[in-house]
């Protein structure tokens, strides 16, 4: 088993594991597979990809010490960084796609005209 550990291939192939969920969701999003609401559809997925990389990238140091193999610990940052890099597009979808629509709904809703109440004027 720790020679297939050592592998440099290995972490090629981690690679392009990881890459799996992006791979995915860009398929749907071009297939037209997304749901009703493909805003909340990439926000979520990429949020439940973030919470499932942070949960491998904590067990790596668990299964490490419980087995007693170093050579897990080499694949625990590559893992780390792809859930930063999941979290930054759940964030990115967030903040691009859910905030600007939410902004123009909030401006439509609540209206900036001297009708609404002061706390509830917006500046669009």
């Amino acid at each position: 088993m720790e020679a297939m550990l050592k592998g440099r291939w290995l972490k090629v192939l981690l690679f392009l594991v990881c890459l799996l969920p992006l791979l995915a969701l860009a398929w749907r999003a071009l297939n037209g597979g997304l749901d009703a609401n493909p805003i909340e559809f990439i926000t979520h997925t990429t949020g439940d990809w973030t919470r499932i990389f942070l949960v491998l990238t904590l067990s790596i140091t668990l299964a490490r010490k419980l087995l007693r193999l170093p050579e897990p610990i080499r694949f625990r940052r590559m893992i780390g960084l792809f859930a930063f890099f999941y979290g930054f597009l759940h964030f990115s979808a967030w903040i691009g796609l859910d905030s600007f629509s939410i902004s123009q709904r909030c401006c439509t809703m609540c209206g900036s005209g001297p009708s609404a109440p002061p706390v509830l004027r917006v500046s669009c």
